[in-house]
């Protein structure tokens, strides 16, 4: 039984291996951090989770520098409810219905996928980047972004704003 999720609600999209940056003061005392990036049909999911994912499951997520629409093998609802559930604290949970803009941004000549919504009615803005590298020690953080070409994360969310 699900949790967090409500019943009917489905993972359409998700990727691994993402790292969540908060922006503004917020971010002055946030920690980025590495996980997985789901969208369901009403919820764009943020979850801290690392996975371990093959040069082969890469190209399949992020062939040509682009993050493609896909989901990841072997997780399911019930997977993301749980993660939510054990994550509550640090996940990020967007409803569809108070996301105001989502739009690619340029930094440092990297591409992110920038949203901003409305979380009681404060404008919230966080980007999403994927690491080439990545320092371990003190605490595992980002040093290098990858490139990325999000359209077609953009155009996906962007028609499920209009439902």
């Amino acid at each position: 039984m699900r949790k967090i999720l409500v019943e009917d609600e489905t993972i359409i999209a998700s990727l691994p291996q993402i790292w969540e940056i908060a922006l503004g003061l917020k971010g002055f005392f946030h920690k980025n951090k590495e996980g997985i990036l789901a969208l369901t049909d009403k919820n764009l999911i943020f979850v801290p989770r690392f996975l371990f994912i093959t040069p082969k499951e890469k190209e399949r997520y992020f062939g040509d520098d682009r993050a493609k629409i896909e989901k990841i093998a072997d997780y399911t609802e019930s997977d993301l409810d749980e993660d939510l559930s054990e994550n509550s604290s640090k996940s990020l949970v967007i409803p569809l219905r108070a996301i105001r803009d989502v739009k690619i941004t340029t930094s440092r000549k990297v591409n992110f996928l920038r949203v901003t919504y409305m979380e009681k009615e404060k404008e919230r803005n966080y980007e999403f980047g994927i690491s080439k590298t990545v320092t371990s020690y003190p605490q595992r953080q980002p040093l290098v972004f990858k490139n990325m070409d999000w359209s077609l994360w953009v155009g996906l969310i962007q028609s499920h704003l209009k439902k």
